[in-house]
């Protein structure tokens, strides 16, 4: 997997990584992970085990309602890049997506009058498309640029959150549209892979690596275009729906990610329900209500908080399991032991090796 400008990670970023509390917020849609799944499949791999070991299952990603966090995520897609052994893999799982794969963001691509305004639409709302990365639409003198910015210091993943995305957005594109369309040009941070002839052949396009941010290109000519399914009627349904889900993700996020930080400052002490509803002025009752409607509870809030701080503390650090085990506030080393089993299908031991491995100089 190619780094970006040949950065390596390091114990301080994998650090920094893990110790932001929305790490491990489930707040992304599964869709990513569900192409990936599919072409594992379709290669004769199963990816069951590496799902259920970040606490997902190939069922579950189906459900309308779940969420993942970039944790989950993450985890999957390098036990998947391991094990298939394609360091193109974000390309593939890119370019495999159909317009249908974003459901109603999908529809509303297809029911806009121009691609610049689906392209307005997609940028808006790509929080619900699965999207491990932030974007936000510039225009250049060419016409428009969709900017992808990483949401942490991640950069073993970059390059396949990157293909994936440049890869999907034109798959789309050619799906909704013309199987003909090219961007005007690909920019990307990262060094040129030794399979770099893909993206050329792929976006049919000029791509600089190198780059100074990381940027798929739209010709003015293109923006303006009518799309064949224009229809307003359907657009207008569409946003409004995607309006609301907005909100209520925004709602949500903020409820957890607020409580979450709480948790994390106040660890090994876990402050107690009660004292959280009252800092919100709300019952703990309404707290409780709140986070059932968000597909959540307090305790697996708190449980998600200690696994974030334990992945940090035991891959990044030589301290003791039992020291380890007061400052998340478990009773002893073996409660410890039990709960890694639990989150991460193995031990302690074995996580601290496999770090310490992977930080070893090639």
């Amino acid at each position: 997997m190619p780094h970006e400008r040949g950065h390596t990670p390091a114990q301080g970023e994998l650090s920094a990584r893990l110790s932001d509390p929305r790490y491990g917020s489930a707040t992304i849609t599964p869709h990513l992970l569900r192409y990936l799944t599919l072409v594992a499949a379709e290669r004769g791999h199963d990816l069951s085990p590496a799902l259920g070991r970040a606490g997902l299952s190939e069922a579950a990603l189906s459900s309308v309602g779940l969420r993942v966090s970039y944790r989950q995520g993450s985890s999957v897609i390098r036990e998947a890049v391991r094990e298939l052994g394609d360091p193109a893999l974000g390309l593939a799982v890119g370019r495999r997506q159909r317009v249908t794969a974003w459901g109603l963001v999908g529809l509303g691509l297809q029911a806009s009058a121009t691609l610049r305004d689906a392209v307005e639409l997609g940028v808006r709302h790509h929080g619900v498309t699965g999207s491990m990365l932030d974007y936000r639409l510039e225009a250049v003198p060419a016409g428009a640029a969709i900017l992808a910015t990483a949401r942490y210091t991640d950069s073993e993943l970059r390059a396949f959150l990157l293909e994936e995305a440049f890869g999907s957005i034109v798959a789309l594109i050619r799906d909704a549209w013309r199987k003909e369309f090219t961007p005007h040009s690909v920019s990307v941070r990262h060094h040129r892979p030794a399979y770099g002839d893909e993206y050329e052949r792929y976006f049919r396009c000029p791509v600089t690596f190198d780059a100074p941010d990381d940027r798929l290109v739209f010709a003015a000519d293109d923006l303006r275009r009518p799309l064949p399914g224009a229809d307003a009627y359907t657009l207008a349904q569409v946003a409004g729906l995607l309006d609301a889900a907005r909100t209520h993700g925004r709602e949500r996020q903020d409820l957890v990610q607020g409580l979450e930080v709480s948790v994390a400052r106040g660890l090994p002490h876990v402050p107690p329900l009660a004292q959280q509803a009252l800092a919100r002025g709300m019952s703990e009752r309404t707290l409780r209500r709140r986070l059932a409607e968000h597909g959540t509870t307090y305790e697996a809030l708190v449980d998600s908080v200690r696994l974030v701080r334990a992945e940090e503390l035991m891959t990044t650090s030589d301290l003791p399991l039992h020291r380890i085990a007061r400052m998340l506030g478990f009773s002893d080393a073996r409660t410890l032991r039990r709960a890694v089993a639990r989150w991460f299908g193995t031990s302690p031991s074995a996580m601290r090796g496999a770090a310490s491995r992977l930080r070893r100089p090639a």
